[in-house]
């Protein structure tokens, strides 16, 4: 008897200690001067690592200050620079800058900076939304004009696909006298075929005074690739089929419109100091069915964190349409907004 109790112990101090060990499992990055951080990893991306820290809350790592990582405690999908993905766990590499992927069948060493998109397979819906929130505002005394800026661009993220929901709003107020001067809201579901290739649908919302547009639904069925696969480049080029129905100002609805779209994004970033990225996405159409018509719509974004969590952004916008619209005076548009965002972990 007292031999069967003594092996009962025995097998429940092991127990413990495993299930001890499962609950104090935490990730771990090593930094190149010798400090360690302790808790979770969350996301690798555009050169930035977002890891939960179990003292100093989030915090936001470059690449050329981390000696290496281990991050075992969840499963990620882990996209490299030549163009392959993983679904699983970092472990430690003896080489400075360097970590080992492990997906179950095998290990492979990387530089961190090879790592260009990495994201956690989180199991609740919350917390698979990332992005960032912004708004502006400039006032006029002299002209009595007030302009207010939103904008929004949430992303949620699992395995093999990706829905992007983003918006910006302008409104004027003019000496007591309110305007909505442009607006967009996209709802996007991107599908990654293969670690290059990537298809999506999109509904788009649009509405533009400046064109005599007074709003633009859009049907987006299309088809990528990736390229630029660099540490600090990235690159996308779409194309696809775009059908639209469009109610100017003046004038009745238009019916349903097809275009053959043509866009293209770059994001390139530098966070040595200053902590600074850049986008880029310019969007081409040609009209199928409406006489040769070709339209433009561009939009340039700087964004300088500031501290974490705060960014403040510049984006420049364009658009052009070789047929303007009824109720317009120019078929040509552009302007500057400034934001200060939030952005959400």
């Amino acid at each position: 008897m007292i031999l069967k109790n003594f092996h009962f112990l025995i097998f429940l101090f092991f127990l413990i200690g495993v299930f001890d060990v499962n609950a104090q499992e935490r990730d771990t990055v090593y930094l190149r001067n010798g400090q360690i951080m302790v808790g979770k990893l969350n996301s690798i991306n555009l050169g930035i690592i977002e890891f939960d820290d179990t003292d100093l809350s989030l915090q936001n790592v470059k690449y050329h200050k981390i000696k290496t990582i281990r991050a075992v405690s969840r499963t990620y999908r882990i996209e490299t620079i030549d163009q392959t993905v993983y679904f699983g766990v970092i472990k430690p590499s003896e080489v400075f800058g360097e970590v080992i992927i492990d997906d179950g069948f095998i290990e492979k060493a990387y530089p961190i900076v090879d790592i260009y998109h990495l994201v956690t397979l989180e199991k609740k819906f919350i917390k698979k939304i990332k992005g960032t929130i912004g708004a502006g505002y400039s006032y006029t005394k002299s002209s009595d004009i007030g302009r207010t800026n939103i904008d929004w661009d949430l992303k949620f993220t699992e395995n093999k696909y990706q829905v992007d929901f983003s918006g910006s709003f302008i409104f004027t107020n003019n000496q007591g006298e309110k305007t909505r001067d442009r607006e967009a809201i996209t709802l996007a579901g991107i599908y990654n075929i293969s670690p290059v290739l990537l298809g999506g649908v999109a509904l788009n919302y649009q509405r533009n005074i400046e064109l005599g547009l007074a709003s633009r639904i859009q049907q987006y069925l299309g088809i990528g690739r990736r390229f630029l696969f660099k540490s600090n480049l990235q690159g996308a080029l779409i194309s696809g089929v775009v059908m639209n129905q469009e109610t100017p100002l003046e004038g009745s609805s238009s019916g349903n419109l097809f275009e053959l779209p043509i866009q293209f994004r770059l994001d390139y970033f530098h966070y040595s100091m200053p902590n600074l990225s850049f986008s880029i996405v310019p969007k081409y159409f040609v009209g199928l069915n409406q006489g040769g018509r070709k339209r433009y719509d561009g939009d340039t974004r700087v964004n300088w964190e500031v501290i974490k969590n705060l960014n403040l952004s510049l984006q420049f916008y364009s658009s052009f349409d070789s047929q303007a619209l009824e109720g317009s005076n120019t078929n040509f548009d552009y302007g500057v907004i400034f934001n200060i965002g939030y952005k959400l972990k």
